[in-house]
Order: C-alpha cells, then structure tokens, then sequence
C-alpha cells in the first residue's frame, strides 16, 4: 500500500462522460428559458447541469467552518439542481446534475467545461452589483476569456418581475 495516495498499480480514475452543453448557475434558480436553451442547444445529447454552492472568505488559506456553506444552502442548491434535472428529463433529455462548493465561480465553470468536453455552456447571471462583480469577476466574461471560440457561451438574462 502507497501512503501518498493511489495504489502504484491501481486503475486510473475514470474518465467523466462528455456532454454537449453545461447549464451553469453561481447558485441561482434555472429560469424555463435557462433550460429550454440548453435542450435545445443539446440536440439530443448529454447535458450537464452545475450549481455553486458558494464558500465564502479569502484565497490567504485561513480556513474557518463558518465561512463554508451551512447544510441548509447545501440542500437548496440540491432542490435547484433536481428541479432543473427533472425538467429536463420531462422535456426528454438525457442528463446529470452536480452541486461544487468553491470561492471562484467563473474558474469552476471553466474546469466543468473542459472537463466533460462541452461545445455550450448555458449560463445563468449573477444577481450582483457592479462592485461585487468587480471583486468576485463575472463568470460569463471569465468562460469567454478562458474557453476562447471553441465553446459558445449562452448568457440567459432573469427575465424582470415586477413587484
């Protein structure tokens, strides 16, 4: 037995399932417009559906319990990604649904999408004021900048509730 991890000969790890489209959200609700956009840019194929659950605190390292997500944000982020999932599969397509805890929602996307080999990503925005966008980055312009033209980015507006 290796003490540093893996076995010497053990498997490597499976390769993940490659999907056509990517339906990314730093934590909001899917909007019906969000999911019919990826059925259709799917055409058929796999969709991934990804939801963040948001860690928040510095990138010094310091780690503190309090600054993680609680269980009950875990647990809406899972009713978020169910919902979606289940829509989808009413609509007929094939997909799997995840939830990542990070602090960087933009390179988290960016890793999915290479990660499964994605042709789309259909992106949810933010909800979040110019500052904080500047702080934390907007993640549609991090997937343009990183994913480059061999993926299209689809940016699905929340459509405006008057209250």
């Amino acid at each position: 037995m290796n003490p540093f991890g893996r076995q010497r000969n053990a498997p490597a790890e499976p390769k993940p399932r490659p999907a056509a489209v990517l339906l990314a959200s730093p934590g909001l609700p899917f909007s019906d417009d969000a999911v019919a956009a990826a059925i259709a840019a799917a055409g058929g194929e796999p969709i991934r559906v990804l939801s963040i659950a948001k860690i928040y605190g510095t990138a010094l390292g310091i780690q503190h319990p309090g600054l993680l997500p609680s269980k009950r944000e875990v647990q809406a982020q899972e009713d978020i990604v169910a919902d979606a999932v289940e829509r989808i599969e009413r609509m007929g397509g094939k997909v799997r649904g995840e939830i990542v805890a990070t602090r960087d929602v933009g390179k988290t996307f960016v890793r999915a999408a290479v990660r499964y080999s994605v042709r789309h990503v259909v992106l949810v925005p933010t909800e979040a004021s110019r500052l904080r966008r500047l702080v934390e980055g907007n993640p549609a312009s991090t997937l343009r900048r990183r994913l480059g033209e061999d993926v299209q980015i689809h940016v699905v507006e929340r459509p405006f509730s008057e209250a």
